[in-house]
């Protein structure tokens, strides 16, 4: 049933596919393939969104080269802020003890969803290609919250002793 080799996931919609392929559902936070492609998924979100906020029309290639190039720094320095401002939301949260038994590693990936998803929202008003980027985020983050739900209430995500 499940092989010891089998590859575990974070996500609960990759989750939700190895378990109807009879792998194993429970959650593991090793997998780099899965961190590298929605590494660049929340990287190219982003990116899209500073570079069609900030891009005045009627540029010439070579400017538009530069921002395109400064929107990719910009984006950096986003996120470091937001590491900032989502580690000080964190901490107010634990001194009020709310959602205090969250690990802040899951806490800060919330966090950094929900900045996503806005920001895909935002996109969906763009050009077509940024549209269809933003719109394949929001349908994944659909996807996965309904393959959270289909988890929780399943016994896929306890270990098989229990």
């Amino acid at each position: 049933m499940n092989q010891t080799g089998s590859r575990q996931f974070y996500f609960s919609l990759f989750r939700l596919l190895a378990l109807f392929r009879g792998g194993d559902a429970r959650r593991a936070e090793s997998n780099g393939f899965e961190a590298w492609l929605i590494g660049l998924m929340i990287y190219s979100i982003h990116y899209l969104f500073f570079v069609t906020l900030l891009l005045p029309s009627g540029l010439e290639p070579w400017q538009l080269g530069l921002v395109l190039i400064a929107g990719a720094f910009w984006v950096w320095l986003f996120w470091l802020l937001l590491l900032y401002i989502n580690s000080v939301i964190i901490k107010a949260l634990h001194v009020c003890r709310i959602f205090h038994t969250i690990p802040i590693r899951r806490f800060q990936s919330i966090l950094w969803g929900i900045c996503t998803t806005a920001m895909a929202a935002a996109l969906l008003k763009g050009s077509p290609m940024s549209r269809e980027l933003g719109a394949i985020w929001l349908v994944a983050v659909a996807m996965n919250l309904a393959a959270a739900v289909v988890l929780a209430f399943s016994d896929a995500a306890r270990s098989p002793e229990k």
